[in-house]
C-alpha cells in the first residue's frame, strides 16, 4: 500500500510541512504540540526496528541502550558492503524487498486483472533525515521554533515500507475505512430525513415514474446496469453507475430517497460478501 498518510497536494521545497485537516489525529500537523519530539522518537524507533531486523543486536550500544537516530543513520551508512543494503544513484540507501516475486492473490478470479506490484524496497534518505534532525533540534531543546518540512516527513514515512514496520499504511487504511463508514451513515441519515419530508405516498409515486438513466444496452451502453433495490427506501430505484472491486455491490445513488453508496462503502460491502462466498466454498 502506498504510504501517503496525511500527505496532500505537493508543496514547494522551502514550504513548511502542512496538512489540510487541522486536528491532532494527523501526524505532525502544524498544531500538534511537540511534533518535533514525536518525529525524533518515531525516526529513532523506526531505524532501530530496521537495524534490529537486519542486524540483530546492533541497534543498541554495549550497555544495552538504544542508539540515537543519528548514530543509527551512521551505522546504516557503514552497512553498504554486506550485501543487505545498497546505494541508489541519488545517494539513498536501499534495502531490497525480500519478497520480490509476488503471486496473484488466491481470491483472484478470471473476471479481474490484478496489477503486478513492484518490489517494496525500503529507501533510507540519510541526507534528508540528517537535515530533519538538525531542523527539529531547536524546538526539542527549547532554543527556537521547529523547521520540519514535507520532505522530512516523506523520508520518515518511507521507512514504513520495511517489513519490520508497515504500520502507518495500515493506520491510514483504518482511518479511511472509518471515514467511509461515517460518510455512509450521513448519507443514510439524509435519505431518511428526505423520505420523512416527502412522505410515503410521494415516495411511491416518484418510484413509479423513475426511469433508469444508466440502463444496459449492448450497443449504446454496454457498461450500464439494471436498477437495484435501495437499502433505505426499499424501492427498486437505486441507479448503479459502477460495481465494487469484486463486482458484487453497486456504486451509485437512489433516484427516490437520494441515498448515495460510495466506492469505498461498496468495496467494504463487496469484500464482506466475497469472504462469505469463500467461506461457503469451504
Amino acid at each position: 500500500m502506498e504510504l501517503s498518510l496525511a500527505l496532500r497536494e505537493p508543496l514547494g521545497e522551502h514550504d513548511v510541512f502542512r496538512v489540510d485537516a487541522m486536528n491532532a489525529d494527523e501526524p505532525f500537523a502544524p498544531n500538534l504540540a511537540g511534533r518535533e519530539a514525536i518525529f525524533d522518537q518515531a525516526l529513532t524507533n523506526g531505524l532501530a526496528a530496521i537495524v534490529a531486523h537486519e542486524w540483530a543486536g546492533e541497534e543498541a550500544d554495549a550497555k544495552g541502550r538504544m542508539l540515537s537516530a543519528r548514530a543509527l543513520l551512521r551505522l546504516l551508512e557503514g552497512k553498504t558492503s554486506d550485501g543487505k543494503l545498497s546505494v541508489s544513484a541519488d545517494g539513498v540507501l536501499v534495502i531490497p524487498d525480500p519478497h520480490e516475486q509476488r503471486s496473484v492473490p488466491q481470491s483472484a478470479t478470471t473476471f479481474f486483472e490484478w496489477a503486478e506490484l513492484p518490489p517494496l524496497d525500503t529507501r533510507i534518505d540519510v541526507r534528508v533525515l540528517d537535515d530533519a534532525l538538525d531542523a527539529s533540534q531547536p524546538a526539542r531543546h527549547a532554543r527556537g521554533v521547529g523547521g520540519l518540512k514535507r520532505r522530512h516527513i516523506e523520508a520518515l514515512l518511507a521507512l514504513d515500507d520495511h517489513e519490520s514496520l508497515r504500520v502507518m499504511s495500515e493506520q491510514h487504511e483504518d482511518r479511511a475505512w472509518q471515514s467511509a463508514r461515517e460518510e455512509d451513515g450521513h448519507s443514510l441519515a439524509r435519505a431518511v430525513a428526505f423520505l420523512q419530508l416527502i412522505g410515503d405516498e410521494e415516495a411511491a409515486e416518484r418510484a413509479e415514474r423513475v426511469e433508469n438513466p444508466n440502463d444496459y444496452h449492448p450497443k449504446h451502453n454496454p457498461d450500464g446496469h439494471d436498477l437495484e433495490l435501495c437499502p433505505v427506501c426499499g424501492f427498486e430505484t437505486f441507479c448503479v453507475r459502477a460495481l465494487d472491486t469484486f463486482g458484487r455491490v453497486g456504486i451509485g445513488q437512489c433516484l427516490v430517497c437520494t441515498y448515495v453508496r460510495s466506492l469505498r462503502t461498496a468495496d467494504d460491502e463487496g469484500f464482506s460478501e466475497h469472504l462469505a462466498w469463500l467461506g461457503d466454498k469451504d
